[in-house]
């Protein structure tokens, strides 16, 4: 009966101490972190709640989460359109704007000037970049992929 009473209490301690363990490891997931010269968008339950420059972060688990994370200085990407390679350079002026309006896709802004006003593509870029929070920088053709 002795044994009983002690094997009982002992199964409570254990079972209180696998709770608080997970208590405390679902806590920590709250923790964000943004890399240093990034912003990260954060949501609360699938709403805006704001931009976060570089630094650890936490937010309640569940609740908030980081929905995108973006370079504050400029991006230099490459892209190959109708077998002609470019690379583009241009920074993210207003992440809130480029998340949820820009849909990340610089790539669209690329083809459609492209398509549309090969005469004055710095200027086509230029204001499609605007559209979408993004400040064209530069524009270099590298080489044609036909030959």
């Amino acid at each position: 009966m002795i044994y009983e009473a002690v094997s009982f209490e002992g199964s409570l301690i254990a079972l209180a101490c696998v709770i608080a363990i997970g208590v405390l490891l679902f806590a920590l997931t709250g923790f964000i972190r943004v890399k240093k010269s990034h912003v990260a968008i954060i949501e609360k339950t699938a709403l805006f709640v704001g931009i976060y420059r570089g630094g650890l972060y936490y937010f309640a688990p569940l609740l908030y989460r980081r929905v995108g994370m973006y370079p504050t200085k400029e991006i230099t990407r490459h892209f190959i359109i109708n077998r002609q390679e470019y690379i583009l350079t241009y920074q993210i002026l207003n992440f809130k704007k480029y998340h949820y309006e820009g849909h990340h896709d610089i790539g669209s802004v690329l083809k459609a000037s492209l398509n549309d006003n090969t005469d004055n593509l710095t200027m086509a870029l230029t204001e499609r970049s605007k559209r979408i929070g993004v400040r064209f920088i530069k524009l270099e053709k590298i080489k044609d992929k036909r030959r």
